[in-house]
């Protein structure tokens, strides 16, 4: 049994709010709700491979750019703008949905039935992952490292924990020492990762393993996007300065 699995226990107390299980739909949403939609990279990038199983629409996208009217930066002919990523949706608030999109819509593409990533306890990283899988109808299991004094105890409600709990998340908590045996590094959250996601393979679950941040090569296309987004909102202004 690995590190990482021995706070199983925990985990099941921790996906329980006043002694009850959180009992939530889980029909998936994305064939009523939500677009699979097809993606074309932008023209200059063009020379790279477009993602194979597109995106899912789950933010509010694209988000305002709007102008920043700073006096000492106008005196130097400075025009500054603010890029509303905050604006891009609820649960999913922040630049993370961009990421999420591609990954979903690759998970739900490979009939996966759930998903699994890790974070500290408080991360929105996890909070945003488990609102995605909830929208397309995908389980989530988040891996939380914890301090050792709070090994073992009831997490909380507190700040994203309770958006967790809400969005019906299996939390499995990792030890801030068992961590530090994996690695304490970047590599170790992914390894940590990978064996929750090989003990549900051993339930016979399916399970979509999103590594750290949501960071990979698919998810980086949600960059891409933006960056596309963004140029052509400049393009308005930069026609009215000319």
């Amino acid at each position: 049994r690995t590190p990482t699995l021995a706070a199983l226990s925990a985990c099941e107390r921790s996906t329980r709010i006043g002694g009850r299980r959180l009992a939530l739909p889980r029909t998936p949403m994305v064939s009523v709700l939500l677009q699979r939609l097809s993606y074309t990279p932008p023209p200059w990038a063009s020379a790279l491979a477009a993602p194979t199983h597109g995106r899912i629409k789950l933010g509010h996208l694209p988000t305002p750019l709007m102008r920043w009217a700073c006096g000492a930066l106008s005196e130097l002919g400075v025009r500054w703008s603010i890029k509303r990523d905050d604006l891009s949706g609820n649960e999913l608030s922040g630049n993370k949905v961009r990421k999420l999109e591609f990954l979903m819509a690759e998970a739900v593409a490979g009939g996966h039935d759930c998903v699994v990533t890790i974070g500290g306890v408080q991360s929105n990283h996890c909070r945003a992952t488990a609102a995605a899988a909830r929208l397309v109808g995908l389980d989530a299991h988040l891996i939380l490292l914890v301090r050792d004094k709070s090994f073992g105890d009831e997490p909380g409600l507190q700040g994203n924990l309770l958006l967790d709990r809400l969005l019906g998340a299996t939390l499995h908590l990792c030890s801030g020492s068992d961590y530090l045996r994996q690695g304490g590094d970047l590599a170790a959250m992914n390894r940590i990762n990978e064996q929750v996601a090989a003990e549900l393979r051993r339930q016979g679950r399916v399970p979509y393993v999103v590594p750290v941040g949501g960071t990979t090569p698919l998810g980086t296309w949600g960059y891409l996007s933006a960056v596309e987004e963004l140029r052509q909102q400049l393009q308005p202004e930069e026609g009215a300065a000319a």
